[in-house]
């Protein structure tokens, strides 16, 4: 079977479609291992912003936090907590292509 896709950049509801017929093509050809359209990709100095954004977020004061963790005065993050964060910055890049810090004190 052979198929023509047309990639139109004027048309962004077009190009999300084609890019939805791929994705589902190659999973029908087991051809998903050529490439990881989801998954985020971080430059150097935007992973650096989010780590900053991360901290700020561990901050703040209705983070949720395990008090039974011994190893640290506070206890350590709740692992929902970190869910959460890794949510935002994946939903962050899926939607904006750039992480854009949300805790961040500027």
């Amino acid at each position: 079977m052979k198929m023509v896709l047309v990639f139109d950049t004027d048309d962004r509801e077009g190009c999300k479609s084609s890019l939805k017929i791929m994705k589902q093509l190659a999973k029908d050809y087991n051809f998903e291992g050529l490439g990881r359209y989801d998954d985020p990709r971080f430059g150097k100095i935007e992973f650096i912003k989010m780590l900053k954004d991360f901290d700020a977020y561990c901050q703040l004061p209705d983070t949720e936090r395990n008090p039974e963790d011994a190893a640290h005065a506070a206890g350590f993050i709740r692992l929902r907590t970190l869910k959460a964060f890794a949510d935002h910055v994946w939903d962050e890049k899926k939607n904006n292509s750039y992480y854009k810090p949300k805790w961040l004190k500027r």
